[in-house]
């Protein structure tokens, strides 16, 4: 059976607290408004937007046998996604996150990798990655059982079966950045990064610069998430910036993974590269007005119409 998009990578229960604007001091207590749990995770988010937005999409990752895991999975398969290439294990626990809010959507991430760390190349089912459209791998440098080699090797099998490639990228706490998607990086069709991250990735500053040097490597189309100028998408032959929506912002967590979902929506249907920044723009901008990253997207009906008539904020960066 053909699907349009498997992701693989990193699923979460995200406990989200709101807002929080400093810490309390040791030993205290500070009482806040909003305490939620949320799905989580590059990939689970992706695969849930897909869905939402009319696509079918699976899911490839690692969970512990726990009550996280079992929300996790409930989550997926009420939103739609296929999990019977996940895995369950009693080796480790399910990955979770604390998110701090602050007053204004920005976010701090208290991160626990859990059975993230168990995903291996052995997980990925290739049959089924041949009947897919594309293969978008959420979470480099925090799936350390996929990072080097053996994800080269997963994107190379994926890429001469006729399937696209594409890679969210992470930010990274260990420092390693560029090691952990250097043998991935050739055979990757589209690279999806926000600014912060691209800048470490590739030590460059500004996003058309940030842009050829992941192109430099291989792949064809990049995406820089702006946060709140937007987003610059580039291939070989145009490039754009598009600036992001003005909309009242609740939490930003999960709006990057959300609009990777929009991008590859368009990629999928033959779009402009334009118009699957905009889409993906729009996607983002719908996921900042509420708590959760997953949360926002009922149809493409929301996206279509913020496109077309929602107007924009004054972007930083300018082509």
């Amino acid at each position: 059976m053909c699907i349009d998009v498997i992701t693989l990578g990193i699923a979460t229960a995200d406990v989200m607290v709101r807002p929080v604007d400093s810490f309390p001091d040791r030993g205290t207590i500070t009482l806040v408004p909003h305490a939620e749990l949320h799905l989580g995770g590059l990939a689970a988010v992706t695969a849930t937007v897909l869905c939402q937005l009319g696509m079918s999409a699976a899911f490839i990752g690692c969970l512990g046998e726990d009550s996280f895991g079992d929300f996790i999975t409930h989550n997926l398969e009420s939103n739609g996604v296929d999990v019977s290439h996940l895995r369950r294990t009693r080796e480790q626990s399910s990955a979770s996150t604390v998110v701090l809010i602050s007053e204004d959507g920005e976010r701090s991430f208290l991160h626990h990798v859990g059975a993230n760390a168990l995903l291996v190349e052995s997980d990925v089912d290739f049959d089924a990655v041949a009947q897919a459209k594309i293969l978008h791998w959420g979470g480099p440098s925090v799936t350390p059982g996929l990072e080097g080699k053996p994800i080269g090797r997963v994107m190379a099998k994926a890429r001469a079966a006729g399937v696209t490639t594409s890679v969210d990228t992470c930010f990274d706490g260990s420092g390693r950045w560029f090691a952990h998607i250097e043998h991935a990086l050739p055979h990757l069709d589209i690279v999806m990064s926000s600014l912060e991250e691209a800048r470490h990735y590739t030590g460059k500053h500004e996003p058309e610069a940030i842009a050829d040097a992941y192109r430099s490597y291989g792949p064809e189309t990049v995406m820089v998430k702006l946060g709140g100028d937007g987003l610059f998408v580039k291939n070989s032959e145009e490039a754009h910036y598009v600036a992001a929506h003005d909309v009242p912002v609740t939490d930003t967590t999960g709006a990057g993974d959300a609009a990777c979902a929009g991008f590859l929506y368009g990629q999928i249907h033959g779009w402009s590269l334009l118009r699957c920044g905009q889409l993906a723009n729009a996607v983002g901008a719908m996921t900042v007005q509420v708590m959760g990253g997953a949360e926002a997207i009922d149809s493409m009906d929301g996206p279509l119409a913020l496109m077309e008539g929602s107007p924009h904020r004054e972007a930083t960066h300018r082509k």
